[in-house]
């Protein structure tokens, strides 16, 4: 619980003071910029890891280089550090950052007119808002504030972080839809700004050959530098799974591509992290110039889609109910292979990734089996009765908790088409037997979609998407909705079972140097699985984006 978690951070904090254990290759002598490191190992060097002579150089830095929008992975739960830059060969050598400053704040409005369903069933939960999302319509807003911070420990380690303010409610307090429209919407809404450090991690980087070189860019979980082609990275601490893993160009950020959760991650993958998107890990990658294979041990949540123990001391206000699982017991493990490639000069790449979750899961069969036990109907009355008790520790589902693994896999691809125009797909499967922990309740998924990029109407920075969701839940998961169960995002009491699908589109426009705002439109054909209900002939939202 609290405590194994908080060891797994102190260790991080003794590798604070972490020197780099390989130095850049040299090249001509040259001035130092104030906010880069000079090309080969100086006194200055040894100077600035003391603690006195780090605030001098900090005070001393220009201003962070901005950001400017592109459909490379963004952040949030999905804001990925440059895992594959450009390479460059016989350029002059590039100065690296030693640290770095970046914000954003993104402010989304999202609502829906009415729409026809069978039958609802808004007040099913006993703890909760409701299931069936309201046929009558609704409004929400959300909004997040980031402050990102990396320092450079050595020449090839760094420690970041990020602090997150949040505040509003996802549609039906983020219920109701499996594919849910809003990334920004958190499991835990607030009607006043809470505080979190959401990211604390050291990345350690091992340059093997030192012949080929590859420019990283400034972002906001990357600091400026080079590094080998052949490399081993490694990155130890709290961050997101989607930092890392099942990356996507054209569809991984909420905050500026698609806003729905099946185009910001495999829906399919239900990935270690606590109600915000963040977990403990470790991550190592063996990166290659066309391919990379990346391995994560990840910690697993205590009690489904809650905090961790981390929530005791970095969460304002606290959460006193987070907690972790045992930490040689409760994991998650992934692997994924990248392989990029180029057809006709025009860049893509593949991705396989396959993973296993351990954790005190529920049984679907063994739930269903319990609710109609009779010494069961005695007390509730009704299996659905039973199925709605669950609280998150014991009622429903929860009864049946016992260590159980989750296991699937997931295809992720990406492919430019011409210059500006690219296509994307993911495709994810798991066993399906045990209940979804972390994510949604799919337990299989398939997109596919387009990015189109402005230049052609003379507004280069402005992007246009279109995407299409079809999502599934397995016989097990059927049998136990169908019998008034209830999952993160689903459950109306019953179930005529369809997939659900849904439609995105989006037009980004870039309208200051720094400030986009975004038009999106949503249709949802048989949400939370359910034929009975819909389809919603549109979810619209603008969303406003600023990020520096």
């Amino acid at each position: 619980m609290l405590s194994q978690r908080s060891s797994l951070i102190a260790a991080i904090l003794c590798c604070l003071p972490f020197p780099g254990a390989a130095t850049l290759a040299q090249s001509s002598p040259r001035a130092i910029a104030p906010n880069s490191l000079p090309d080969t190992p100086t006194p200055l060097l040894t100077s600035y890891l003391q603690p006195a002579a780090s605030l001098i150089l900090i005070n001393n830095a220009p201003e962070p280089t901005p950001f400017t929008q592109s459909p490379s992975p963004a952040a949030s739960q999905s804001k990925a550090p440059a895992q594959t830059p450009s390479t460059v060969e016989g350029s002059a050598e590039l100065l690296p950052q030693r640290y770095n400053f970046h914000t954003q704040y993104t402010l989304t409005g999202m609502g829906y007119f009415s729409f026809s369903a069978k039958y609802s069933n808004p007040a099913y939960l006993v703890y909760g808002t409701g299931s069936s999302l309201p046929t009558q319509g609704q409004a929400r807003e959300t909004q997040s504030a980031d402050a990102y911070f990396g320092f450079r420990l050595g020449f090839d380690s760094e420690f970041h972080m990020d602090t997150l303010l949040w505040q509003g409610f996802g549609l039906n307090n983020t219920y109701g839809m499996d594919n849910f429209p809003n990334g920004e919407a958190f499991k835990v809404g607030v009607r006043y700004p809470h505080f979190s450090v959401v990211r604390f991690f050291v990345r350690k980087t091992i340059n093997l050959d030192g012949k080929r070189k590859e420019s990283v860019d400034d972002d906001l979980l990357t600091l400026r530098s080079k590094q080998d082609t052949n490399r081993i990275t490694i990155t130890l601490g709290r961050f997101s799974v989607k930092d890392i893993f099942d990356n996507n160009q054209y569809s991984n950020d909420p905050r500026e591509q698609f806003m729905n959760w099946a185009l910001m991650a495999n829906a399919a993958y239900d990935y270690p992290a606590d109600a915000l998107g963040f977990t403990t890990g470790i991550a190592i990658e063996a990166n290659r110039s066309k391919w990379t294979l990346r391995y994560a041990w990840l910690q697993m949540s205590k009690y489904r889609n809650q905090f961790t123990a981390e929530s005791h001391f970095l969460t304002i206000p606290t959460e006193s109910e987070g907690g972790d699982g045992k930490i040689f017991q409760d994991w998650g493990m992934v692997t994924e292979l990248e392989q990029r490639h180029t057809i006709q000069s025009h860049p893509g790449a593949v991705r396989l990734l396959v993973f296993d979750d351990r954790a005190n899961m529920g049984s679907y069969k063994a739930a269903v089996a319990l609710a109609n036990d009779p010494a069961t109907l005695a007390i509730f009355g009704t299996a659905a009765n039973f199925l709605a008790s669950a609280n998150g520790i014991t009622g429903g589902i929860d009864s049946t908790h016992a260590l159980r693994n989750t296991w699937g896999f997931g295809l992720n691809m990406e492919q430019e088409l011409t210059r500006n125009v690219g296509a994307f797909s993911r495709i994810g499967w798991n066993s399906g037997q045990n209940e979804s922990f972390e994510f949604t309740d799919s337990n299989w998924t398939a997109t596919f979609g387009t990015s189109i990029k402005g230049e052609r109407w003379k507004r280069p920075d402005d992007v246009i998407g279109a995407a299409f969701i079809a999502s599934g839940a397995s016989k097990a998961n059927q049998a136990y909705l169908a019998a008034g169960g209830i999952g993160i995002l689903t459950g109306d009491g019953a179930l005529n079972y369809a997939p659900e699908k849904n439609v995105e589109l989006y037009y980004d426009h870039k309208f200051a140097k720094y400030f986009y705002s975004t038009l999106d439109y949503q249709f949802v054909d048989d949400p939370a699985f359910n034929k009975d209900r819909g389809p919603i002939p549109g979810i619209f939202a603008l969303r406003l984006h600023y990020e520096r």
